[in-house]
């Protein structure tokens, strides 16, 4: 229900129509799987930086280029990928660059971890 305001808002076009295609998401069951793990990564914001299928983004205006993370992934253990995930600190010892939100993965449960690793060694 709208008020008279609202009425008059949504009349003249100050709210769009709905996004053509837009639908609601339905999870996939949960699980340290793939295809939860591409969820995770839909809804943790990863694909937005590093591309659809998390195989990277090319440089530019809207900002640098984002890594495909995969091939390091493709390195290391799922537990070693946990550490490097929650810590920031790669396997070599490199801090993850400043534009890269690890802390957001680090408050990610093992099982959402897990299924994320399954996603990324997993060949798009």
């Amino acid at each position: 229900k709208f008020n008279f305001l609202g009425a008059v808002m949504m009349g003249s076009g100050m709210f769009p129509p709905s996004v053509p295609g837009a639908e609601t998401v339905t999870a996939p069951p949960e699980g340290e799987t793939a295809e939860y793990g591409k969820y995770v990564a839909t809804f943790g914001e990863c694909r937005g930086c590093h591309g659809p299928e998390m195989t990277g983004t090319e440089a530019s205006a809207a900002g640098p280029a984002i890594p495909n993370p995969r091939p390091l992934v493709s390195t290391v253990s799922q537990a070693e990928f946990a550490e490097m995930m929650r810590s920031g600190i790669k396997p070599d010892g490199t801090a993850f660059p400043e534009t890269m939100p690890w802390q957001n993965a680090a408050k990610m449960t093992d099982s959402d971890l897990a299924a994320l690793y399954a996603y990324l060694t997993t060949a798009p």
